[in-house]
């Protein structure tokens, strides 16, 4: 009879270890709020998660301003929910101004909340210099504006190249939500124009940046884009020390290698990993469509990758049917990955 009410205790005592969903605090590192609708916010706080939206693409300056609008004014509203980073047009790359415009820019977006600044991938795979060659994001006229980044105490956020199955056809893929996201955007299928850069040549131009900027705190999103390989990605956080990654929409690639060589990896690089999920919530004409959106993530993506992270159950990825087992992580290292290296990388109160 003692030996069975000591095992139930110490039953009792491991399911009370295990953390749980709502109250365990969670930071989504990489995240894109593009809308005025805040309804959402109550859910976030109501399951004690913070979001970090990024403000992304090149493209016009504009089009910055109207995303850099909501998430600052997002941020302005919940401080304590809200985090955000900003990013900068390529219009003029190179021409006399550029340098000052754009730092004058950045002062302004840091001024204004802005904790870091993303760099997308159409620096590398979109704008072509005068003399018809990518545009990397190691060159030289970049230099000032890294340079003024540290000086801020502020974080880069690089989204450079893409998975490697960008550059393989779309049925030797890996995980289908890479087949699915190319076939309807061919125009970052490398497979199909292999006049562009090649996966090494955007991985080397993102190394020598590092090289070149030691003292620039960087997160590498999409687990850097080398997703593919535990191994490679763990070369680079031994290699610069100033190099974190996040996970955004890169899970998946996790759960198609060995489990407990991931698992090792994790742990081992706990102080260097951040969740995140690229997720998106955007205007809608809809009233309480933000609260919705929020409910589905929130329902899907959230609760599935909370289940991989803390369990050790046999679950399945849909995307594949591929079945796999959770991680069972501890719990200190959950606590990192899923909010504290957040706050550390991106330098966030409390």
């Amino acid at each position: 009879m003692r030996n069975f009410v000591i095992l139930c205790a110490l039953l009792v005592a491991g399911c009370s270890q295990r953390p749980d969903f709502e109250s365990f605090p969670k930071i989504d590192a990489h995240a894109h709020l593009e809308t005025s609708d805040d309804s959402f916010v109550e859910l976030l706080e109501a399951n004690h998660f913070g979001l970090i939206s990024l403000v992304t693409r090149s493209v016009g300056q504009a089009l910055i301003e109207e995303e850099f609008n909501y998430a600052s004014e997002l941020h302005a509203a919940h401080p304590g929910s809200v985090a955000f980073a900003t990013t900068f047009s390529m219009d003029g790359f190179g021409a006399p101004g550029w340098e000052e415009r754009t730092i004058e820019w950045l002062g302004e977006s840091f001024d204004r909340g802005a904790m870091g600044v993303k760099v997308w991938k159409d620096v590398g795979m979109t704008f072509l210099d005068t003399d018809s060659s990518y545009i990397m994001i190691d060159d030289e006229r970049f230099d000032p504006i890294w340079d003024y980044i540290e000086s801020r105490d502020k974080t880069l956020v690089t989204h450079v190249g893409e998975p490697v199955n960008c550059w393989l056809p779309l049925e030797k893929m890996t995980v289908r939500g890479d087949s699915s996201y190319f076939a309807e955007n061919p125009q970052y299928h490398m497979y199909l124009h292999p006049e562009g850069p090649s996966h090494g040549t955007l991985m080397a131009a993102r190394d020598h940046l590092l090289e070149k900027h030691p003292g620039l705190r960087v997160v590498g999103c999409h687990l850097g884009s080398l997703e593919y390989d535990v191994d490679e990605q763990a070369k680079r956080l031994e290699k610069y020390p100033n190099f974190s990654l996040d996970m955004a929409a890169r899970i998946c690639h996790f759960k198609v290698q060995d489990r407990d060589k991931v698992r090792d990896f994790i742990i081992r690089y706990q102080d260097r990993l951040l969740y995140g999920t690229d997720i998106a919530v955007r205007n809608s004409d809809q009233p309480g469509e933000s609260m919705a959106r929020m409910q589905e993530i929130m329902d899907g993506t959230y609760r599935d990758d909370w289940e991989y992270f803390t369990t050790g159950d046999t679950l399945v990825q849909d995307d594949m049917v591929v079945y796999y087992r959770g991680l069972d992580l501890p719990v200190e290292v959950l606590k990192k990955i899923y909010s504290e290296n957040a706050k550390h990388s991106y330098r966030l109160p409390g």
